[in-house]
């Protein structure tokens, strides 16, 4: 059941079509997505550009999305025009035909061919039009989409021709990088640092080269682009020109970040493990440097009266207590309110740990049960904000839990191979650490994970997808474009398993949404884990538990 009410507005009769025609194109669009990806990889023999072209689309629907929310009362009650459906889906077609053109020749071969150009860019044009034609309720909001979406494809392109960029960079500050490092890794080494060869750096004990991908430059691509973002939606609580500043102090402290890194991994390597500096660290290390420098340059811009605009918080608030319970309308009913950071931050520290204990793992995670511990102390210290008083258990989001398991099974990626499985078996580590780590694993599975990941996806983002103030919204209210963002968003969070990740957070949004109860989406996705690892344990297929 999915609900459409406004917090500040007296409920609405429902409309039987209400978001039919977002919904239809949404799937179709998801759908034709799919196929061009897959063709990218069999078809097309097209390389990583093809990849890198994914960043504007996605860019592209959050700009479409933006333009939904702003035009909602035009586009819920929308109905389906099929006839221009076709056409889309006839459009499709089309582009499907022009590549298969150039499909005799990789793909990135055949762009350079100029008739080969205008055939796809032809097609290109006449999809994202049939598109268009077959979303907008009018013709003035038209105008307004391609903008939209022209504004997206050009950040798109940026961040993309941003990354090229920087990488271009690494011949301009190899040598001093080179001699940075060189510098801090000295007082920490085991014996003399060498260079054997160029770009080349470490002790006799352990060494690594530094390649262009490892030099920093994409973080400085990433963080600029974050940061530039974060000008521009953020500017008018911003005091410019010193907020430009942000952009240049980002840029030297991702670069510093990276100087660490390298240090940092060769030190790894030397006292700690090499196996955990190149399998764990070095992968990890520059996800963690980037967000900590990009998010930390927000946040303590965001809390400083040079770069920001900081206006006094508003006093007397609604809330009722510590439980989350509020009235929500003129009646009296109580509806369960949750205040954004108990819902994020959880969900913000199990990313933070899950990289931190991976990038001191080999493979497997012998900290996980850190991960577990960090998580329950953060849920613990907000137990107050969760509002749990009248629930009472169900043996349905029990089914819809068992149900998701089996989607997961049947969609999800198999197992790997027999040496990858048996590198992450905890038997190996003999008793009783093995018995302590599976108990740790499962109780991260059952409680800490669902708890975590449902306040996040089914209790903050989809409450944001109705009202950019999320706090206004009732726990359990959903609408067809919270549904499926939220879906997909979770879906993307399990990587490789995107697809079952998409249906299964489909069916916990059915499970938040049966009594509108945040409760019942945790039950619901512990209950699946709890098979899972069931079947994990049972059957030794320890790649599924990733």
């Amino acid at each position: 059941m999915i609900v459409e009410t406004s917090p500040e507005t007296v409920p609405r009769e429902r409309s039987a079509r209400e978001w039919q025609t977002i919904a239809v194109l949404g799937a179709l669009m998801a759908v034709e997505a799919c196929v061009l990806w897959w063709l990218q990889g069999t078809w097309l023999e097209a390389d990583s550009a093809f990849a890198w072209a994914g960043v504007p689309g996605l860019l592209i629907g959050a700009g479409w999305w933006w333009h939904v929310v702003r035009h909602m009362s035009e586009y819920r009650d929308l109905p389906v025009r099929w006839p221009l459906v076709v056409c889309q889906i006839v459009a499709f077609g089309g582009l499907m035909a022009a590549l298969g053109r150039v499909a005799e020749a990789p793909l990135r071969d055949a762009l350079r061919d100029g008739q080969s150009m205008l055939l796809v860019g032809g097609a290109a044009a006449a999809w994202l039009v049939a598109t268009l034609v077959a979303l907008v309720p009018r013709v003035g909001l038209a105008g307004e989409l391609l903008a939209v979406s022209a504004a997206s494809a050009a950040f798109g392109a940026a961040v993309v021709g941003n990354a090229y960029l920087t990488q271009r960079c690494w011949g301009f500050t190899s040598g001093t990088t080179m001699w940075l490092v060189e510098a801090l890794l000295a007082p920490f080494a085991d014996g003399p640092v060498i260079r054997p060869r160029p770009f080349v750096v470490g002790t006799e004990t352990f060494a690594v080269e530094i390649e262009h991908k490892c030099s920093g430059f994409q973080g400085i691509g990433l963080v600029s682009t974050l940061l530039a973002g974060y000008l521009w939606w953020f500017r008018r609580g911003l005091r410019f020109p010193q907020a430009l500043l942000l952009v240049p102090i980002g840029v030297v402290l991702i670069w510093v970040a990276n100087l660490v890194r390298i240090t940092a991994l060769i030190l790894v390597g030397i006292y700690l493990s090499p196996k955990i500096a190149v399998d764990g660290f070095h992968s990890t290390a520059g996800w963690i440097a980037f967000v900590t420098v990009g998010l930390g340059t927000i946040w303590a811009a965001s809390r400083m009266p040079f770069f920001t605009k900081l206006e006094p918080l508003e006093t007397g608030g609604s809330w009722a207590g510590p439980g989350g319970i509020r009235e929500a309308d003129g009646r009296g009913t109580p509806h369960a309110f949750l205040a954004t950071p108990a819902c994020v931050v959880p969900f913000l520290a199990l990313t933070a740990i899950t990289m931190l204990t991976r990038a001191f793992s080999s493979g497997f995670d012998v900290l996980y049960p850190v991960r577990v511990a960090t998580v329950a102390i953060v849920l613990w210290s907000l137990r107050a904000a969760y509002p749990l008083r009248g629930w009472r258990f169900s043996f349905v989001p029990v089914a819809i839990g068992a149900v998701s398991f089996a989607v997961w099974m049947l969609l999800a990626p198999g197992p790997g191979l027999d040496e990858a499985a048996a590198a992450l078996d905890p038997v190996r580590f003999g008793e009783p650490w093995a018995f302590l780590w599976l108990v740790a694993r499962v109780i991260g599975s059952v409680v800490t994970v669902p708890i975590a990941e449902e306040l996040f996806f089914r209790g903050f983002l989809v409450r944001r997808c109705i009202d950019m103030d999320a706090d206004r919204v009732p726990v359990g209210q959903l609408t067809w474009l919270a549904f499926i963002v939220s879906s997909v968003a979770f879906g993307a969070l399990h990587g490789e398993a995107w697809l079952a990740g998409v249906i299964v957070g489909m069916l916990f949004a059915g499970a938040l949404a049966w009594r509108r109860s945040l409760a019942d989406a945790v039950v619901a996705h512990a209950t699946t884990n709890a098979l899972l690892s069931a079947y994990v344990i049972g059957t030794g297929s320890w790649t599924q538990w990733g």
